[in-house]
């Protein structure tokens, strides 16, 4: 930016002096200088020709780097860094993060650590107080720039912060590399990537949603296990994209599953020797563009794909509109983070091809519950029930423990839930 911000300081100067030895010319001639047409300004009774040539070069040049400038202010902008961590993790972002500052117009930060002590983690302070400063930062920045936003948060605070988050135009999501290239030419790819996640209008307010079983072209797997528990009270929802391992074993190591009456994995699979296994999803990076942070992710199917993880939610929600789901999922911190986002987008629409009725009544239903069943039989998205059904469940050093980080959870609910195998 320095240099073009030279260039442009250079060439406005030049362009003025020409400019004005230009119109000098054109004020001193004599009698015989007419200009009828265009080409008549390079008749040597009315101008320089050299001056005239010098004049409209440098001209030329100063809209390029203007308008370079404007792109890279709508591309770079204002690079927002998140961080929620458990407190014995290492933010092994710090030099991406310094890597990618380099490249933008400033740098704001909501950052925090958590404890893990505990049957039920609580993140509800610390994921409002970076919702809070997401939103404070966001409010004061100049609305010309872009926006890019860089979350380094553990998965059910990843939610939350995204799921509240009011996005603005021009908006990027980053993902971070956890080692910074240090040893770059100038210019050149820092390995961020970055993908274009616009909350404009044609973008995600007026996205036509379709439910999962109207997608035959689903590039994600859902398996569903059973464990023979009986009725489905309660459901272990996996959404896994950094691949690995037979589906069947998918965090079988942990109480929390074993306590599920039914298990559910989503992501993309393989047959291997007869065993159906996951496969790593990786960020669809396409060219690298001068200026830029890095390479961009091709923003369709990374919509894609975050449209798909929030369908298969909305399925899983849809078949078992009574049972409470616990949510774990490894994937990239800005699927995450997006996920959240477009799950609070999705809960307030009507979806096609969702089926009629499958959402009954009880009699001891709340007046507000009977009214939710009704709308989500006629077509409503049982997203809008997000936080009353569904619990994340955050993974750290071996353990899988249910988290509190959205005000509009049931800590009852939550804090009930068994931390061992059901008898």
């Amino acid at each position: 930016m320095f240099i073009l911000e030279t260039l442009i300081a250079i060439t406005v100067a030049m362009t003025t002096a020409f400019g004005g030895l230009v119109a000098e010319d054109l004020i001193t001639r004599d009698a015989a200088c007419t200009i009828s047409a265009v080409p008549d300004l390079w008749s040597p009774e009315c101008t320089s020709p050299s001056r005239l040539a010098w004049f409209v070069g440098t001209l030329a040049v100063l809209i390029t780097a203007m308008a370079v400038r404007a792109w890279m202010i709508a591309h770079n902008g204002t690079l927002y860094y998140l961080r929620l961590l458990p407190a014995e993790s290492a933010d092994r972002m710090r030099a991406a993060v310094d890597v990618a500052n380099a490249r933008s117009l400033d740098f704001r930060s909501a950052t925090g650590w958590f404890g893990t002590n505990g049957d039920v983690v609580d993140l509800r302070r610390a994921v409002d107080h970076v919702s809070d400063e997401l939103e404070r930062a966001m409010n004061d920045d100049d609305d010309a720039t872009g926006y890019v936003l860089a979350p380094n948060l553990a998965f059910p605070a990843a939610l939350a912060v995204g799921y509240d988050t009011l996005l603005r135009e021009r908006t990027h999501l980053a993902e971070l590399p956890t080692e910074a290239r240090r040893r770059r030419l100038p210019g050149g790819d820092t390995g961020v990537r970055t993908v274009y996640f616009d909350d404009g209008d044609d973008m995600w307010a007026e996205r036509r949603w379709l439910s999962r079983r109207s997608r035959p072209d689903s590039e994600l797997s859902m398996v569903t296990l059973g464990t023979g528990h009986g009725p489905t009270g309660r459901v272990w929802l996996s959404l896994q994209l950094d691949g690995g391992g037979a589906v069947s074993e998918v965090d079988a190591q942990h109480p929390l599953r074993a306590a599920a009456d039914l298990v559910v994995v989503v992501g993309p699979t393989a047959t291997t020797d007869g065993v159906e296994t996951l496969r790593p999803w990786a960020l669809p990076a396409g060219r690298w563009y001068p200026g830029a942070s890095g390479r961009q992710i091709d923003r369709r199917a990374f919509a894609r794909l975050v449209e798909e993880l929030s369908g298969a939610v909305e399925q899983v929600l849809d078949d078992h509109p009574e049972a409470d789901v616990l949510l774990s999922g490894r994937m990239p911190r800005s699927v995450a983070f997006a996920l959240g986002y477009v799950i609070s987008q999705r809960k307030d629409d009507r979806i096609e091809g969702k089926r009629a009725a499958h959402h009954p009544t009880r009699p001891d239903d709340t007046r507000a519950e009977r009214a939710q069943a009704r709308a989500e039989n006629e077509g409503l998205s049982s997203l809008s029930r997000f936080w009353s059904s569904v619990t994340p469940v955050l993974e750290h050093l071996g353990e899988a423990k249910p988290a509190l980080v959205h005000a509009a959870q049931r800590d009852e609910v939550v804090r009930r839930l068994p931390v061992g195998p059901a008898a």
